[in-house]
């Protein structure tokens, strides 16, 4: 999906026809297309959020879970990134991964490949729980170290992990950030 143009991007999403489409909600809709559609109808709201973000500095986990609002009615784990400059305002936003119910797996070259083509300074990473509940899991925690570890050796540094629930859960608030 990535590759696609906005308007080859536009084109895929008219052809999806009504007939696929069941349910009331937008994520009833999700679950009734294809998993590629899906995902495109899902690519095309995050680049539509990221035209709203972009440019933004960011200073607190607060404004990270307005912008990811969204994740809190996902039925599965999403993992994203926001890639910023030196003064943390928003490069890029990007789509990592989608999991399962419970969980995303996320290698450290996901993270930091586009991070480094877009010469970051520094990343916030960004996953929800669909359970709703955001206390930090054994696995949130060591992804979290090793990405930090990570960005510290080659110069981008993760300054916050924020998981989206009912509410949100903010590593940098609760300093838990290595």
């Amino acid at each position: 999906m990535q590759n696609l143009s906005n308007k080859e991007l536009l084109q895929e999403l008219l052809s999806i026809s009504y007939q696929e489409m069941r349910g009331d909600t937008i994520q009833d809709i999700l679950e009734s297309i294809p998993s590629d559609r899906a995902m495109l109808v899902k690519e095309i709201a995050v680049r539509y959020g990221e035209k709203k973000i972009l440019g933004e500095p960011i200073s607190n986990a607060r404004q990270v879970f307005e912008h990811f609002k969204r994740l809190q009615h996902s039925r599965q784990e999403e993992f994203h990134v926001l890639i910023l400059d030196n003064k943390h305002r928003v490069i890029h936003e990007k789509l990592i991964t989608m999991g399962t119910l419970n969980r995303s797996l996320v290698h450290p070259r996901e993270i930091f490949a586009p991070s480094i083509e877009l010469r970051a300074a520094a990343v916030i990473l960004i996953h929800c729980h669909p359970s709703g509940c955001t206390n930090p899991s054994k696995q949130d925690k060591e992804i979290t170290n090793r990405l930090s570890e990570v960005g510290e050796l080659i110069g981008i540094k993760v300054i916050d992990h924020v998981i989206i629930g009912e509410d949100y859960f903010s590593f940098a608030d609760h300093e838990m950030m290595p």
